[in-house]
């Protein structure tokens, strides 16, 4: 590879990126970023070292055609040794790239000349790499060409450095960074957050929107980790998440907790706070005792301290607000002050919230709440699993219906060819005339007037729209004389999402005015949320199962040709011998070399050689039949596998394979003269095993070699003494 070729590197950078961010151990890293430097990059050798605590360099990984004398040299960082004054020591102990271009002129490299001769190096790039901000190892660039490392190509290889550096070092920098971000948080902003809490109090909103407007107060204001509240369910003694910000919807839910002293969750630092109706401050979660049961969880997060509040209901804990914190030591006695006052303001405004539910509630309204609560519950244990989106979808109308079973649930789909709505899912009371809707979304002018559907408002804004009065509260539209004759009175549609845009809508409709309450909406919303992110889980597991299966069809094919590379033929070559013993029946291996393919390469350039590859490779393709095998063992050898093949047939289908690589005269513009050289083994007559079929038949191409190039031979097995 030359130096132009070199900096055009895009793709091997990206297959560096997309190695780290796999996040692979040490191991798999080191000998990703060596083979693709040598493989993808075309340097001839690459090979990373850490020292030893005695300064001898270990060698983790190398890569090259002799990574594994590599592996054994003796290198050291320590400067009172021979070996550890050449360029892989000083770049260790200056922390300093070092490149040399004339490495064979340098004194301090005599004691391995021999070896770099034998290896072709002609120049020598090292750069050293990070853990901790501390030098923790150097990579070794090796080209053949002497004068081979300039600027560009040490900025680009001081890229892969800091790449690997970052791949070693990046749970640590990214903890630093955002305890860094999280710095300017101070505790002026909780004294907001309870400003900000109080005024909102003044508007009498539910208990829902009350504890969700507390935990984002608290996100928004305070620590940037989060905060959340957690209701006791006196049925079950298990705590229910009822709101949360700044964290994981399903790493929240993902905690389960019962609440009794008497049973081994009630020990953890929430049953202690709710049990004795005393707060809780952890500053040091990690060490503290009665914070264990939950540390694992927590540690998910980063989560370094938390402080554990009871909410009240008149006089008893009916559940807990704990705001989290990345920083030990957070909770001092004024932020501990702050949040004890923030919770009692809490506890109060419940107490008068609940006894103006008292008088509007009705036993219905609760039980269809609740019903959702655990419609929501099912519907996340469904996502957990990563359904198909058809099977997805299809489930959760059921589950939702069973919550209440007179309003209709229904699944909306875009139709991406006519810009129409379709209703896939649905089930209800009389809702068989939903799938004839014809809601336009996309075309037509709806993209230019305001939306007069709340189907099309949710496209256009993608968000949720609930309107618990139709008739009212909606402008006229085509839909309003079809929802009267069905008798809907209100209605609430979600955004589904997927690829980052609204892909459909989540549908309840109900014939009741003022059926959807704050506490429902948010349910709602919080159903549509889960869908949207098992439909965005669903597509990365898709394309991670394209990625694997991309990753296992490059594992098995020349990258270049896309023809069989010698792996997967040496196991097509067992096969056919086994199928040919078991059949008494024949094969072909052929060897095929290309003649003047390097005056191709060395006047015409590498580009002008692969497209030339390229061209073999869809000639032999183009002649061969489904059954046959052809592949590319390196450089300009293809190997050849042809079932039932004879030594009567020989002739007719190999002079036919020669004529037509001698027919090809004009690749990427230039005029090229090439031919080729067969060697051809025939089994059973050569009746060898599968290495030694191939070797024949290159024995015998390598005779035809000898004999004048151009043409083709087959092995002669020797006779039996």
């Amino acid at each position: 590879m030359d130096k132009e070729s070199f900096r055009e590197i895009s793709g091997p950078m990206i297959s560096i990126n997309r190695l780290i961010a796999s996040l692979p151990d040490e191991d798999t890293l080191f000998d990703g970023i060596c083979r693709i430097l040598v493989e993808e990059c075309g340097l001839t050798h690459a090979l990373i070292g850490l020292p030893d605590e005695e300064g001898w360099v270990d060698v983790r990984a190398s890569h090259g055609k002799m990574r594994n004398r590599l592996r054994k040299v003796r290198i050291s960082v320590d400067q009172g040794r021979p070996e550890g004054l050449g360029l892989f020591g000083r770049a260790y102990r200056t922390a300093t790239p070092i490149i040399e271009n004339q490495l064979l002129d340098l004194p301090e490299m005599q004691i391995w000349r021999p070896f770099l001769a034998e290896m072709a190096t002609g120049s020598v790039a090292v750069f050293p790499f990070y853990r901790a901000g501390n030098v923790y190892g150097c990579l070794a660039a090796h080209s053949k060409d002497q004068e081979f490392f300039d600027a560009n190509i040490k900025e680009i290889l001081k890229g892969v450095a800091l790449s690997l550096s970052f791949g070693i070092d990046n749970d640590e920098r990214r903890i630093q960074q955002t305890l860094q971000d999280q710095a300017s948080l101070t505790l002026k902003n909780y004294y907001r957050a309870l400003s900000e809490i109080n005024r909102f109090l003044v508007h009498i909103p539910t208990p829902q929107a009350l504890l969700q407007k507390v935990c984002d107060i608290l996100y928004a204001r305070g620590d940037p980790k989060g905060a959340v509240i957690g209701i006791v369910d006196p049925r079950t003694d298990s705590l229910v998440w009822i709101a949360y910000a700044g964290l994981p919807m399903e790493w929240v839910y993902s905690i389960r907790l019962k609440v009794p002293a008497n049973m081994t969750e009630g020990s953890s630092v929430i049953g202690q706070v709710i049990g004795s109706g005393a707060p809780v401050v952890l500053n040091d979660f990690y060490n503290s005792s009665i914070g264990q049961a939950l540390r694992m969880k927590f540690e998910e997060q980063g989560i370094r301290s938390a402080a554990v509040y009871p909410i009240r209901r008149g006089d008893s804990p009916i559940g807990v607000l704990i705001a989290f914190s990345l920083f030990t030591d957070f909770f001092g006695r004024e932020m501990d002050q702050l949040l004890t006052e923030m919770t009692q303001s809490l506890s109060f405004a419940l107490d008068n919230l609940e006894r103006l539910r008292d008088q509007q509630r009705n036993e219905r309204k609760i039980l269809t709440l609740k019903n959702y609560y655990q419609a929501l519950s099912e519907i996340n244990e469904l996502v957990a699993h990563i359904p198909t989106p058809e099977g997805l979808l299809e489930k959760t109308c059921p589950i939702l219906h069973r919550s209440e079973e007179t309003s209709i649930v229904a699944i909306g789909i875009i139709d991406t060819a006519t810009g129409l709505l379709t209703w896939r899912n649905h089930l209800g009371p009389d809702s068989d005339w939903l799938p004839a809707l014809r809601i336009q979304i996309r075309g037509d002018s709806q993209d230019s007037d305001a939306p007069r559907t709340i189907s099309q408002r949710v496209f256009k804004h993608g968000k949720s729209q609930i309107v618990n009065d139709y008739m009212r509260d909606l402008p006229d539209n085509d839909l309003k004389p079809i929802l009267r004759e069905h008798g809907i009175r209100s209605a609430a549609m979600f955004p589904l999402f997927r690829n980052k845009k609204v892909y459909g809508v989540l549908a309840v409709i109900s014939r009741e005015t003022g059926f959807f309450s704050l506490e429902l909406s948010s349910l709602l919303d919080g159903v549509s949320r889960s869908l949207s992110f098992a439909l965005a889980n669903r597509d990365r597991e898709d394309a991670r199962t394209k990625q694997a299966e991309q990753s296992h069809f490059l594992s098995l094919h020349d990258p270049l040709t896309g023809l069989p590379n010698r792996r997967l033929f040496f196991d097509r070559l067992e096969h056919a011998r086994r199928i040919a013993i078991r059949h008494k029946s024949t094969f072909a291996v052929a060897v095929l070399d290309l003649d003047g393919f390097k005056n191709v390469n060395d006047t015409m350039g590498h580009q002008t050689g692969d497209c030339l590859l390229v061209t073999v490779a869809g000639t032999l393709k183009s002649l061969l039949r489904d059954s046959d095998t052809v592949a590319r063992l390196g450089g300009d050898e293809f190997a050849l596998i042809l079932p039932g093949m004879t030594r009567s047939l020989v002739d007719g289908t190999f002079s036919r394979i020669l004529n037509m690589i001698r027919g090809i005269r004009n690749v990427d513009g230039h005029t090229v003269d090439i031919s080729g050289c067969l060697g051809i083994t025939v089994f059973p007559d050569d009746s060898s095993e599968a290495e030694s079929l191939l070797f024949h038949a290159d024995q015998a191409m390598y005779d035809v070699k000898r004999g004048g190039k151009n043409g083709w031979k087959i092995h002669e097995t020797p006779p039996l003494p």
